[in-house]
């Protein structure tokens, strides 16, 4: 049997009226999350550019390079400082490149400018030389290595810079691209 009595009219009415303001109250503090996480990501700013002006690129042997022993790096702050500073925003803290498997802007469109446009496959070192192997988002998503050497432990040399046809699963996929000519 259905209760017809003004109060569970009323109770029924103040049910709906508080159900209501739960999710104004919701909605409201979401969007104020939202917007206040927004405010505090500062946009990511660029990296410095790379000159590649000496010696000359055509020169260098890219398989030799990459002969050798190399310490393997998976995180972008592991990389040598000065390696590093050339990801590394100018005048900024932020690497302008993210980790393996962490968020990056993969295509063209940029739906939060704090998240960098790069992101790293994985990079070596072997005593004087050291290569960065990532990924670059954006209209043309591309396959990046960068050969550099490091010239002093303050020092660094950006030596070539070219496109592979894909990532590289370890350095024996990557030494196997170079040497096929895969990468260019």
């Amino acid at each position: 049997m259905r209760c017809q009595c003004d109060t569970c009219t009323m109770h029924k009415v103040q049910k709906s009226a508080a159900v209501k303001l739960v999710v104004i109250v919701l909605v409201v503090a979401t969007g104020t999350v939202l917007v206040l996480s927004r405010r505090d990501r500062e946009p990511l700013g660029a990296a410095p550019p790379l000159d590649f002006s000496s010696p000359d690129p055509s020169e260098l042997d890219l398989p030799k390079f990459l002969r050798g022993d190399f310490a393997i790096i998976k995180d972008v702050r592991l990389l040598p400082r000065p390696v590093l500073e050339k990801f590394t925003e100018q005048n900024g803290p932020r690497p302008v490149m993210a980790n393996p498997g962490k968020n990056f802007v993969a295509g063209d469109v940029i739906y939060d400018s704090s998240v960098p446009r790069e992101r790293l496959i994985f990079a070596g070192v072997s005593g004087e030389k050291c290569f960065v192997h990532y990924e670059q988002g954006g209209r043309g998503h591309m396959y990046l290595l960068v050969f550099f050497d490091l010239t002093s432990p303050s020092g660094v040399k950006p030596l070539w810079r070219g496109h592979c046809r894909g990532a590289a699963a370890n350095i024996s996929d990557l030494r196997s691209q170079v040497a096929s000519g895969d990468c260019r």
